[in-house]
């Protein structure tokens, strides 16, 4: 299944339609950031164009950005070389991150990259290895689509809990509870700091749930 996520995002198109209006952290993620260390070596997982990224960079963390796609890594690096940052970007199998364990102070999932981890067994794996290149009482945050927010407003685009926003596309991203979030973490072996529903830019965005949880 995971083909889907690959074939999905090595499309230029749909890359570039990945381009940010805005480029500031949103709501919930300045909230999530206040529990980060000032001086945090920061793993961006599913890191996209750089928005969080950059923008976690301007705030003096030192940023490591991950993607599978070679079409995102491609962009990233000259949109990072244009804007003057010496961010590292990499790309990656979608697995296993190629790095020590206990590398850095936090981890992120974000942009609801969780989501397209599918399946329970997956993601559980996922987490540990998450948990594997953090240093001890290090942070992984990570958000995901809300389940609920999903039923009053796009209940035309859910099969289940698979959230398929684009018409005839079989990439979907799957959408869960608060509940489900803490059990993730609790299953990989974290201790939960806070689930609950974000803001994202203003009330019209919506919401989205988003987990954090320490080593």
């Amino acid at each position: 299944m995971r083909s889907i996520v690959f074939q999905w995002y090595e499309d230029k198109k749909n890359v570039d339609e990945m381009q940010h209006w805005n480029s500031a952290l949103k709501e919930w993620e300045q909230a999530v950031i206040r529990f980060f260390p000032s001086d945090a070596k920061i793993l961006d997982i599913g890191c996209g164009l750089g928005r969080e990224a950059f923008a976690l960079a301007d705030l003096g963390f030192d940023v490591v950005g991950i993607d599978i796609s070679k079409e995102v890594i491609s962009q990233v690096k000259q949109l990072s070389a244009d804007k003057g940052y010496k961010i590292p970007f990499y790309e990656y199998d979608g697995v296993l991150f190629d790095f020590p364990a206990d590398s850095f102070d936090v981890v992120l999932i974000w942009a609801q990259t969780f989501g397209l981890l599918y399946g329970n067994e997956f993601r559980k794996d996922y987490l540990l290895e998450c948990r594997r290149v953090l240093r001890k009482g290090g942070l992984c945050s990570f958000s995901t689509h809300d389940y609920r927010f999903l039923t009053e407003h796009y209940p035309n685009c859910l099969d289940g809990q698979k959230f398929y926003p684009y018409a005839n596309a079989e990439i979907y991203w799957e959408a869960f509870e608060a509940v489900d979030l803490k059990q993730f973490a609790d299953q990989a072996g974290f201790d939960v700091v806070l689930c609950e529903k974000g803001n994202i830019y203003k009330p019209e965005d919506g919401t989205i749930l988003h987990c954090l949880c320490r080593k």
